[in-house]
Protein backbone atom coordinates (compact mmCIF):
# COMPACT_ATOMS: atom_id res chain seq x y z
CA UNK A 1 0.00 0.00 0.00
CA UNK A 2 1.16 3.68 -0.91
CA UNK A 3 1.03 6.11 1.97
CA UNK A 4 2.82 9.37 2.12
CA UNK A 5 2.47 12.85 3.95
CA UNK A 6 1.34 15.71 1.81
CA UNK A 7 3.25 18.98 2.43
CA UNK A 8 1.39 21.12 0.76
CA UNK A 9 -2.01 20.23 2.10
CA UNK A 10 -0.52 20.70 5.57
CA UNK A 11 0.87 23.67 4.55
CA UNK A 12 -2.86 24.86 3.06
CA UNK A 13 -5.27 23.55 5.62
CA UNK A 14 -2.94 23.34 8.63
CA UNK A 15 -3.24 19.98 9.66
CA UNK A 16 -0.75 16.71 9.03
CA UNK A 17 -2.61 15.55 5.98
CA UNK A 18 -1.49 11.93 4.04
CA UNK A 19 -2.59 10.75 1.26
CA UNK A 20 -3.21 7.09 0.41
CA UNK A 21 -3.70 4.51 -2.59
CA UNK A 22 -5.50 1.16 -1.74
CA UNK A 23 -5.42 -1.40 -3.27
CA UNK A 24 -7.26 -4.76 -3.07
CA UNK A 25 -4.89 -6.69 -0.76
CA UNK A 26 -4.39 -3.89 1.25
CA UNK A 27 -5.79 -3.44 4.85
CA UNK A 28 -7.76 -1.18 5.95
CA UNK A 29 -6.44 -1.61 10.10
CA UNK A 30 -2.60 -1.62 8.48
CA UNK A 31 -3.16 1.69 6.44
CA UNK A 32 -5.04 3.81 9.52
CA UNK A 33 -1.91 1.90 11.97
CA UNK A 34 0.69 3.45 9.50
CA UNK A 35 -1.27 6.79 9.54
CA UNK A 36 -1.42 6.96 12.84
CA UNK A 37 2.18 6.31 13.51
CA UNK A 38 3.40 9.17 11.58
CA UNK A 39 0.85 11.31 13.12
CA UNK A 40 -1.19 11.50 10.45
CA UNK A 41 -4.73 13.46 11.53
CA UNK A 42 -6.20 13.48 8.12
CA UNK A 43 -6.11 10.53 5.99
CA UNK A 44 -7.29 10.57 2.58
CA UNK A 45 -7.67 7.60 1.18
CA UNK A 46 -8.57 6.30 -2.95
CA UNK A 47 -9.79 2.99 -3.92
CA UNK A 48 -11.04 1.44 -6.60
CA UNK A 49 -15.22 1.45 -6.27
CA UNK A 50 -15.07 -2.29 -7.17
CA UNK A 51 -13.15 -2.93 -3.45
CA UNK A 52 -16.41 -2.17 -1.62
CA UNK A 53 -15.17 -4.11 1.28
CA UNK A 54 -12.65 -1.74 1.73
CA UNK A 55 -14.91 0.86 1.39
CA UNK A 56 -17.23 -0.34 3.97
CA UNK A 57 -14.25 -1.33 6.12
CA UNK A 58 -13.59 2.38 5.99
CA UNK A 59 -17.18 3.63 6.84
CA UNK A 60 -16.81 1.58 9.43
CA UNK A 61 -14.05 3.33 11.04
CA UNK A 62 -15.33 6.93 10.51
CA UNK A 63 -14.12 7.54 7.16
CA UNK A 64 -16.55 9.78 4.98
CA UNK A 65 -16.88 9.37 1.25
CA UNK A 66 -16.06 12.77 -0.51
CA UNK A 67 -15.96 11.96 -4.02
CA UNK A 68 -16.22 9.62 -6.87
CA UNK A 69 -13.58 10.02 -9.69
CA UNK A 70 -14.79 8.45 -12.92
CA UNK A 71 -11.30 7.95 -15.85
CA UNK A 72 -11.63 7.81 -19.47
CA UNK A 73 -9.08 6.82 -21.69
CA UNK A 74 -8.17 7.02 -25.76
CA UNK A 75 -5.47 4.67 -26.68
CA UNK A 76 -4.75 6.13 -29.81
CA UNK A 77 -5.11 10.28 -29.79
CA UNK A 78 -6.44 12.13 -33.04
CA UNK A 79 -5.08 14.40 -34.90
CA UNK A 80 -7.40 17.80 -35.51
CA UNK A 81 -7.94 20.26 -37.66
CA UNK A 82 -9.33 22.63 -34.97
CA UNK A 83 -11.17 25.89 -35.63
CA UNK A 84 -11.49 27.80 -32.62
CA UNK A 85 -14.20 30.51 -32.84
CA UNK A 86 -13.93 33.79 -34.35
CA UNK A 87 -11.26 35.95 -32.85
CA UNK A 88 -9.83 32.99 -30.48
CA UNK A 89 -5.92 31.58 -31.06
CA UNK A 90 -4.12 28.91 -29.14
CA UNK A 91 -0.64 28.75 -27.61
CA UNK A 92 2.11 27.22 -25.00
CA UNK A 93 2.12 29.01 -21.55
CA UNK A 94 5.50 30.29 -20.06
CA UNK A 95 6.14 31.43 -16.99
CA UNK A 96 4.77 34.99 -17.39
CA UNK A 97 1.34 33.64 -17.54
CA UNK A 98 1.61 31.55 -14.60
CA UNK A 99 -1.07 34.13 -12.29
CA UNK A 100 -2.90 34.93 -15.40
CA UNK A 101 -3.60 31.01 -15.64
CA UNK A 102 -4.38 30.71 -11.79
CA UNK A 103 -7.32 33.76 -12.12
CA UNK A 104 -9.07 31.91 -15.05
CA UNK A 105 -8.64 28.43 -12.64
CA UNK A 106 -10.27 30.81 -9.57
CA UNK A 107 -12.80 31.48 -11.97
CA UNK A 108 -13.83 28.26 -13.46
CA UNK A 109 -13.65 26.18 -11.01
CA UNK A 110 -15.84 28.55 -8.52
CA UNK A 111 -18.56 26.23 -7.13
CA UNK A 112 -16.88 23.25 -7.98
CA UNK A 113 -16.92 20.55 -5.62
CA UNK A 114 -13.83 18.23 -5.07
CA UNK A 115 -12.89 16.09 -2.15
CA UNK A 116 -11.65 18.78 -0.21
CA UNK A 117 -14.84 20.74 -0.61
CA UNK A 118 -17.18 17.96 0.25
CA UNK A 119 -15.54 17.43 4.36
CA UNK A 120 -16.82 20.85 6.07
CA UNK A 121 -14.18 20.77 8.40
CA UNK A 122 -12.26 22.57 5.77
CA UNK A 123 -11.87 25.79 5.04
CA UNK A 124 -13.86 26.66 1.47
CA UNK A 125 -11.64 29.74 0.53
CA UNK A 126 -8.50 27.25 1.60
CA UNK A 127 -10.33 24.24 -0.69
CA UNK A 128 -10.87 27.01 -3.78
CA UNK A 129 -7.11 27.29 -3.70
CA UNK A 130 -6.23 24.20 -4.39
CA UNK A 131 -7.26 24.49 -8.01
CA UNK A 132 -5.58 28.20 -8.45
CA UNK A 133 -2.62 27.34 -7.14
CA UNK A 134 -2.77 23.83 -8.95
CA UNK A 135 -3.01 26.07 -12.31
CA UNK A 136 -1.02 28.59 -11.80
CA UNK A 137 2.49 26.10 -10.76
CA UNK A 138 1.55 24.04 -13.53
CA UNK A 139 3.06 27.04 -15.83
CA UNK A 140 6.19 26.88 -13.34
CA UNK A 141 7.06 23.21 -12.29
CA UNK A 142 7.71 20.56 -15.26
CA UNK A 143 7.18 18.22 -12.19
CA UNK A 144 3.81 19.27 -12.21
CA UNK A 145 2.69 19.89 -16.07
CA UNK A 146 4.64 18.90 -18.96
CA UNK A 147 2.56 21.32 -20.88
CA UNK A 148 0.12 24.34 -20.43
CA UNK A 149 -2.38 24.78 -23.06
CA UNK A 150 -3.63 28.67 -23.68
CA UNK A 151 -6.44 29.89 -25.58
CA UNK A 152 -6.58 33.53 -25.49
CA UNK A 153 -8.39 36.15 -27.13
CA UNK A 154 -7.56 39.24 -27.93
CA UNK A 155 -4.16 38.72 -25.27
CA UNK A 156 -6.78 37.76 -22.66
CA UNK A 157 -6.34 34.06 -21.09
CA UNK A 158 -10.10 32.32 -21.75
CA UNK A 159 -9.18 28.82 -21.38
CA UNK A 160 -6.35 26.20 -20.48
CA UNK A 161 -5.32 22.69 -20.02
CA UNK A 162 -2.59 20.76 -18.17
CA UNK A 163 -0.79 18.30 -18.99
CA UNK A 164 1.54 15.46 -17.67
CA UNK A 165 3.16 12.66 -18.90
CA UNK A 166 2.41 9.40 -16.62
CA UNK A 167 3.92 6.44 -19.01
CA UNK A 168 6.23 6.06 -21.84
CA UNK A 169 3.19 6.17 -24.00
CA UNK A 170 0.32 7.97 -21.88
CA UNK A 171 -0.51 12.05 -20.85
CA UNK A 172 -2.76 12.50 -18.81
CA UNK A 173 -5.23 16.11 -19.19
CA UNK A 174 -5.10 16.76 -15.44
CA UNK A 175 -6.72 20.12 -15.30
CA UNK A 176 -9.22 21.63 -18.01
CA UNK A 177 -10.58 25.33 -17.00
CA UNK A 178 -12.82 27.93 -19.31
CA UNK A 179 -13.02 31.51 -17.77
CA UNK A 180 -16.85 32.36 -17.12
CA UNK A 181 -16.88 35.44 -19.67
CA UNK A 182 -15.92 32.23 -22.46
CA UNK A 183 -18.06 29.81 -21.80
CA UNK A 184 -20.77 29.10 -24.23
CA UNK A 185 -18.14 29.12 -26.91
CA UNK A 186 -17.23 25.40 -27.22
CA UNK A 187 -13.87 25.81 -25.83
CA UNK A 188 -13.34 22.97 -23.27
CA UNK A 189 -14.44 20.58 -26.82
CA UNK A 190 -11.39 22.53 -28.65
CA UNK A 191 -8.66 21.95 -25.40
CA UNK A 192 -9.86 18.24 -25.53
CA UNK A 193 -8.16 18.38 -29.09
CA UNK A 194 -5.81 20.93 -28.67
CA UNK A 195 -4.27 18.59 -26.07
CA UNK A 196 -4.76 15.07 -28.47
CA UNK A 197 -2.90 16.95 -31.22
CA UNK A 198 0.07 18.02 -28.86
CA UNK A 199 -0.13 13.89 -27.76
CA UNK A 200 0.69 13.01 -31.56
CA UNK A 201 3.26 15.58 -32.24
CA UNK A 202 4.80 14.16 -29.21
CA UNK A 203 4.01 10.50 -30.19
CA UNK A 204 2.29 9.83 -27.20
CA UNK A 205 -0.97 7.80 -28.51
CA UNK A 206 -2.55 7.63 -25.02
CA UNK A 207 -4.16 9.76 -23.40
CA UNK A 208 -6.05 9.55 -20.13
CA UNK A 209 -8.41 11.92 -17.98
CA UNK A 210 -10.58 12.59 -14.77
CA UNK A 211 -13.67 13.91 -13.36
CA UNK A 212 -16.48 13.69 -10.95
CA UNK A 213 -18.72 11.11 -11.74
CA UNK A 214 -21.80 14.10 -11.86
CA UNK A 215 -19.86 16.41 -14.25
CA UNK A 216 -21.97 14.98 -17.04
CA UNK A 217 -21.00 17.93 -19.34
CA UNK A 218 -17.46 17.37 -19.97
CA UNK A 219 -18.16 13.57 -19.96
CA UNK A 220 -20.21 14.04 -22.95
CA UNK A 221 -17.56 16.55 -24.51
CA UNK A 222 -15.10 13.52 -23.79
CA UNK A 223 -17.14 11.01 -25.76
CA UNK A 224 -17.53 13.51 -28.76
CA UNK A 225 -13.42 13.00 -29.13
CA UNK A 226 -13.55 9.61 -29.02
CA UNK A 227 -12.72 9.01 -25.07
CA UNK A 228 -14.35 5.97 -23.55
CA UNK A 229 -14.86 5.37 -19.30
CA UNK A 230 -11.80 3.05 -17.70
CA UNK A 231 -12.49 3.06 -14.07
CA UNK A 232 -13.50 4.92 -11.17
CA UNK A 233 -12.07 5.52 -7.58
CA UNK A 234 -13.95 6.46 -4.36
CA UNK A 235 -12.39 9.23 -2.24
CA UNK A 236 -12.76 8.79 1.49
CA UNK A 237 -11.25 11.26 4.17
CA UNK A 238 -10.38 9.80 7.90
CA UNK A 239 -9.76 12.10 10.63
CA UNK A 240 -7.77 10.17 13.29
CA UNK A 241 -7.11 12.98 15.47
CA UNK A 242 -10.44 13.35 16.84
CA UNK A 243 -9.07 16.40 18.47
CA UNK A 244 -8.99 18.65 15.09
CA UNK A 245 -12.73 18.02 14.39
Amino acid sequence: MEIFLSKIDQERFGYVIAKSKLCDTDKVEELLSQARTLGVELLIVRLATDNLKAAQELERNNAILTDTLIYYQKKNVSKYNIKLPEGYSACYADEGDAEHVGGVAAGSFKGYFGHYHSDNRLERIDCDNVYTSWAKNSCLDRKIADEVILIKKNNEIAAFSTLKIIEKNCFDGVLFGVSPAHTGQGLHLNLMQLSQNWGAENNISRMVTSTQINNVKVQKNWCRVGLEPLNSFYTFHVWLNHDSI
